[in-house]
């Protein structure tokens, strides 16, 4: 069965005129549980195929990163969250990388980032042969519960991005 996008857009739209005096009294438990979740009986499978070593690998976190110094922090503040996307170097250092994401506790990602997004790892693996290509160009987001705009719009700019940096696999670190 296909998601219906439609009925899920109109339950969102009560479930957010239900929800908002308790989300702006920080009731999260309560909101969380009547949230429209969307549910498919057929989400797609793709085995894993090929040699790590002779592929191509990017990643993607749910951890709210973006670089302090050049790009805005994620919106924590709205009931509907933040459907964009932050694009973070390989090269990125600990200390350049910031969090907004108001739904989880920060202090171990504060102390290692890669308990949330293992660049650091993966370039050991890259520099090891185990992967054949991490890109130089990975991605965060934060929390989003308007999933439209994030699914219309956001979803299809990144894939055409990384199939545009040729990627194999796409890590997905959900925190």
């Amino acid at each position: 069965m296909p998601i219906d996008l439609e009925k899920h857009k109109r339950e969102y739209k009560k479930w957010v005129e239900e929800s908002l005096p308790d989300y702006r009294a920080g009731k999260l438990a309560e909101i969380v549980q009547k949230y429209p979740l969307i549910v498919s009986d057929d989400v797609p499978w793709t085995p894993y195929r090929g040699q790590p070593s002779e592929q191509s690998f990017a990643m993607v976190t749910s951890g709210g990163l973006y670089l302090k110094d050049s790009q805005p922090p994620f919106d924590t503040v709205s009931i509907h969250g933040d459907p964009s996307i932050r694009e973070i170097p390989k090269t990125v250092r600990q200390e350049e990388i910031d969090i907004a994401h108001a739904h989880y506790d920060h202090s171990l990602a504060e102390q290692d980032i890669n308990i949330i997004f293992p660049i650091q790892r993966l370039i050991e693996l890259e520099k090891e042969r185990f992967i054949g290509r991490l890109t130089d160009t990975h991605y965060s987001f934060s929390y989003v519960n308007n999933v439209m705009p994030l699914v219309t719009v956001t979803v299809p700019k990144l894939i055409s991005r990384l199939k545009d940096d040729g990627v194999d696999v796409l890590l997905l670190v959900p925190v």
